[in-house]
């Protein structure tokens, strides 16, 4: 049970390559709506990085390897979760859990099958079909959301069905500026993502 947490930990979060460091000068004549329209028809992106879990007195952090095509996801979990390694496959209607042997873990079917794994891993519901979005910088075009920005044109969060969504940092990352740094929290639980690599 304690290894299918760290895996829900992983989908409770969810990220990309060849970064480089945020200009000095910022480029504040970023059309964010334009930027978000070209990234929802991006055919494929892979994001590798580490992240952190915290949901009251369990917790822990791993590197992760995200890699997206279309509708279809494969995530790779490994590290200190004490869970040892995880591959996971997602899509609209099924997602499936297997260890590094190669073993099925856990599976689910339906439109909302991540949502059920993790609530039925956590004990509560997170939003999982919202992170694909939010790790690129972007609302879940389903759900109502509100963007924050700082004194340069960034975007600094987005609020979205009770969650705050916070970006700290932007790297380059072929025609895009990506988070490089992402924090999604609310009263029950805390997510850190740092971003090393994004590739399109």
């Amino acid at each position: 049970m304690r290894s299918l947490f760290a895996v829900a930990a992983l989908l409770s979060v969810l990220l990309l390559a060849g970064c480089a460091a945020r200009p000095l000068q910022p480029d504040t004549g970023i059309d964010w709506d334009r930027r978000a329209g070209m990234l929802a028809t991006e055919p494929a992106w892979q994001a590798r990085g580490r992240i952190a879990f915290k949901a009251g007195k369990d917790g822990g952090s791993g590197s992760m390897t995200w890699a997206q095509a279309g509708d279809e996801a494969r995530i790779t979990l490994s590290g200190p979760f004490g869970a040892g390694a995880y591959e996971i496959e997602w899509d609209d209607e099924r997602i499936v859990v297997n260890s590094k042997k190669g073993e099925q873990v856990a599976a689910y079917t339906g439109r909302d099958a991540a949502d059920r794994f993790l609530e039925a891993q956590l004990g509560w519901s997170f939003p999982a079909r919202s992170i694909r979005y939010w790790l690129l910088g972007v609302a879940d075009p389903e759900f109502a959301s509100e963007r924050r920005f700082d004194d340069d044109g960034w975007l600094a969060g987005i609020e979205q069905n009770g969650w705050a969504v916070a970006y700290s940092r932007f790297d380059t990352a072929g025609d895009y500026y990506m988070p490089g740094k992402v924090v999604i929290e609310n009263d029950r639980a805390r997510v850190k993502m740092v971003v090393d690599r994004w590739i399109f």
